[in-house]
C-alpha cells in the first residue's frame, strides 16, 4: 500500500475510482477522496453488487444467493497495486484502481469474477504454459 500511496502523492491524485467487476464484467464501485482511500486501505461494498445484471437489476436465480451471506454484508476490497491507471479525461487528477474482493475472514469471495479467473489460471502457473496477467498492465513498477 505504501508504494500505491507514494505514487498517488507523486501524481497529485485527489480522487480514486475504486472498481470491481460484476458477474457481467461491468465495472462497479465508487469514487472516494485519496485521504479516505488511504485511511481505509481500500473500500467496502455489499457482496450483492457482484450479482447485478447489465440493467442494474439483480439476478433472479437463487443458486447465486446461496453463496452469499443472507445479511448482504460488506465485502472488503483490497487495491491491486498492479492495476492502477490514470484517468486522462478527469478534470482533477484521478486514478482508477481495480480491487480484489474478500470476506470478513480474509478469504476470496467466490462470486468475484476476478477471483474466479485467478482460480482458473492458477493450474497453468508452473506448467510451462503462459497465461496473461489477471491484472493487466498497471503503471506501478514490480
Amino acid at each position: 500500500m505504501k508504494q500505491l500511496e507514494d505514487w498517488m502523492k507523486e501524481n497529485q491524485i485527489t480522487e480514486i475510482e475504486c472498481v470491481v467487476s460484476d458477474i457481467n464484467g461491468i465495472a462497479r464501485g465508487k469514487i472516494t477522496p485519496v485521504s479516505k482511500f488511504i485511511a481505509e486501505k481500500g473500500m467496502r461494498l455489499p457482496e450483492s453488487i457482484l450479482l447485478q445484471t447489465v440493467t442494474g437489476d439483480y439476478v433472479e436465480d437463487d443458486i447465486y444467493y446461496d453463496l452469499l451471506d443472507p445479511a448482504d454484508i460488506d465485502m472488503i476490497c483490497h487495491p491491486d497495486p498492479d492495476a492502477i491507471f490514470l484517468i486522462p479525461w478527469a478534470l482533477e487528477p484521478t486514478a482508477q484502481v481495480i480491487h480484489d474482493c474478500y470476506d470478513r475472514n480474509g478469504l476470496p469471495i467466490n462470486l468475484s469474477p476476478r477471483n474466479l479467473l485467478k482460480k482458473s489460471i492458477a493450474p497453468i502457473s508452473g506448467s510451462g504454459l503462459e497465461a496473461d496477467s489477471v491484472t493487466g498492465n498497471g503503471i506501478l513498477p514490480h
